[in-house]
């Protein structure tokens, strides 16, 4: 396996892997050895290094690494827009392992000081939700639950650790079936949901959707809060509609992201496959997406705008990692504060206006990620009980 590593890697970062060879190459980044990768990673480093001006920053030599991972991904020949999600995620362990590498393999003294002044253990989230179901009953879902849970009526309730949570109809409903699948902060949903037409949906920390145990009428709606990634079944006679505050999407069939929480000013709608309406309840204005696009809709004026979105960067979440693209430190910390279920506050902080970047697994602990980022800019951390001081 060592073998075979090595020389796909070689490859890759000669820009000569063939389609099959750089997705069995991220196949084995996701289980190969640590000590093989860290060897392998630390060989290309040298090399960069020795290109780069002595003074080079390590974001410099990151960027290096990121930009031949990106360049691999985005070669025109892979033509499928699923291959590309799939490799897109994949890529995504060989920056983070670079990037752990960078910083906590070779620390200088300045980084081994500051990683001592975060240096608190707070563990990452886990994967947990909560159920309540139309007659009230609340049932916490972990990996561990499976098998039958529940009965509404007609409609049984139950959790296949493959398959995910699934409601199975063979009658009407009872009246007013309306359930919720809410996360809490340090929470995302430990696999799928599966509604009655057969979507399934994921929820991020923080999260929830209401939906029907069955859908009935002309369209099959929903609520959600935070942020939800839908995989929607096709039915072009039953419009598929998300309602978040005063939002409204609209799709027959398509894989998507809703980011809707509601300690921030924007909805963004993502869109990865097929096509969806996002439409302003208030104005009446409209957009329709194409996959690779995003709305944002501002909950403050009610303008709705459009724009490229990096697909990478908006489902990291789903796939395990924090990926932040040139992010305010106010937005980083938002995502901090609701995977690990801390609160943040600011003192003697002028450089709000500050951007940063970075990969990081949503597995590391909190002091680990904080550390990297004090490495890269201005902003200092503390660490008291489950508060998170933002100071320069």
């Amino acid at each position: 396996m060592e073998e075979n590593l090595t020389l796909l890697y070689q490859r890759f970062l000669n820009n000569d892997c063939t389609d099959e060879e750089l997705s069995l190459l991220f196949h084995l980044f996701e289980t190969a050895d640590e000590d093989i990768l860290k060897r392998l990673i630390e060989d290309e480093l040298s090399t960069i290094e020795a290109e780069l001006p002595a003074n080079a920053q390590e974001t410099e030599r990151l960027n290096a690494v990121r930009l031949r991972v990106k360049t691999q991904i985005g070669r025109g020949r892979i033509s499928s827009r699923t291959l590309i999600y799939s490799l897109s995620a994949a890529a995504a362990i060989i920056v983070a392992l670079t990037f752990t590498f960078l910083f906590w393999q070779r620390p200088g003294k300045e980084q081994a000081v500051q990683k001592e002044q975060v240096a608190a253990v707070i563990k990452p989230g886990g994967f947990q939700a909560t159920l309540t179901l139309a007659n009230g009953k609340k049932i916490v879902l972990n990996r561990s639950v499976k098998g039958f849970i529940a009965s509404l009526g007609h409609t049984t309730v139950s959790v296949s650790p493959s398959n995910g949570v699934s409601y199975t109809s063979v009658g009407k409903s009872i009246a007013n079936s309306s359930n919720t699948l809410a996360t809490g902060r340090g929470e995302q949903s430990p696999y799928p949901l599966i509604l009655a037409d057969g979507s399934k949906v994921w929820l991020n920390a923080a999260s929830s959707i209401t939906f029907p145990s069955q859908f009935t009428g002309n369209d099959r709606v929903v609520t959600v809060k935070g942020e939800v990634y839908f995989e929607v079944a096709h039915n072009v006679s039953r419009p598929f509609k998300i309602l978040s505050g005063k939002q409204e999407i609209t799709v027959l069939g398509t894989h998507f992201n809703v980011k809707a929480y509601d300690d921030e000013n924007c909805i963004n709608t993502t869109l990865l496959q097929g096509s969806v309406k996002v439409k302003d309840l208030s104005s009446g204005a409209s957009n329709l997406l194409v996959p690779g696009q995003q709305s944002r809709f501002n909950k403050t004026n009610g303008e709705l705008a459009v724009a490229k979105a990096n697909l990478e960067e908006v489902i990291a979440w789903k796939n395990g990692f924090f990926m932040f693209n040139d992010q305010k430190i106010t937005s980083v910390m938002k995502s901090m504060s609701r995977w690990y279920d801390v609160d943040i506050e600011y003192q003697n902080f002028s450089d709000g206006n500050e951007k940063f970047g970075g990969t990081f697994s949503r597995s590391s602990n909190l002091g680990d990620i904080l550390s990297s980022l004090q490495s890269l800019g201005n902003a200092r951390f503390k660490i008291i009980n489950r508060k998170i001081i933002v100071c320069n």
